[in-house]
């Protein structure tokens, strides 16, 4: 039987994302409760869910991005 390990819960975070090509969008990215955006940038997986103002959820390729801008 394999071992769950307990979830870490995410949470939204408002940010402005620019990808290479100059396009960009705001909208919400999903970090681990105890994470910064650079934390999700550095782990292993190549995507990332970003939801955009109109609430339809992109899949990023972390090597497309230039620049995230999380607001305060």
């Amino acid at each position: 039987m394999a071992v769950r390990l307990p979830k870490i819960p995410k949470v939204r975070v408002r940010a402005d994302l620019k990808l290479q090509g100059g396009s960009g969008m705001s909208g919400q990215v999903f970090v681990e409760a105890t994470s910064r955006i650079q934390d999700l940038l550095n782990a292993p997986e190549p995507f990332f869910p970003f939801v955009d103002e109109t609430g339809i959820v992109h899949l990023i390729n972390k090597i497309s991005v230039v620049q995230i801008t999380p607001h305060d």
